[in-house]
């Protein structure tokens, strides 16, 4: 990482001014460089003009910074890995950190929430079709997977065995957990 000093000196030996010398501003201070030992003039700049590029620079500076901090891998080579490590360099223990990543994909994903057609992972059984790298996968809004068909093959593949999970293997399901 590139120190505010060393960005500050290199705008000083050669800054990129955005915008050219205004007449007004001749009458006024200017910063010259000129070349080590001797006289040649390397580039001049109004105060207002070398203020803007050291503030551009820096502000570019900064947001390298912050890019390289949120691309870097947090340790592990999943989404939920790199979260859970973030959690815990955050200072939340391992269950802790577990516990709040599940709590956060429990939650509904629409905000303000829909109040007649709640949307959680917790419950519900809605049929969930998604696309991914050219093959539909199925899957039961309760976590279910239902499997997966290729776009020539009819949805209605995916329907089926979801029916079949919501009409007979939720019933025997709930009868021998005690609910009803």
């Amino acid at each position: 990482m590139t120190s505010r000093t060393d960005t500050i000196a290199r705008v000083l030996r050669r800054p990129r001014i955005k915008r050219v010398t205004l007449a007004h501003e001749l009458g006024g201070r200017m910063v010259q460089s000129t070349a080590p030992g001797g006289t040649t003039v390397d580039w001049s700049a109004t105060v207002p003009q070398l203020a803007e590029a050291i503030d551009t620079a820096l502000e570019d500076q900064e947001q390298k910074d912050t890019r390289g901090r949120a691309q870097r891998s947090a340790g592990g080579a999943t989404a939920r890995e790199e979260i859970l490590a973030v959690l815990e360099s955050a200072g939340y223990n391992t269950a802790a950190a577990a516990e709040l990543l599940a709590r956060a994909h429990r939650e509904p994903r629409t905000t303000p929430a829909d109040t007649e057609f709640p949307e959680t992972l917790a419950g519900g059984h809605a049929l969930v079709v998604e696309y991914g790298d050219c093959e539909f996968h199925g899957s039961c809004q309760c976590g279910r997977r239902l499997g997966t068909v290729r776009p020539s093959t009819p949805v209605d593949v995916l329907a089926a065995k979801w029916e079949r999970h919501t009409c007979t293997e939720l019933p025997t399901l709930t009868a021998s957990n005690g609910a009803s």
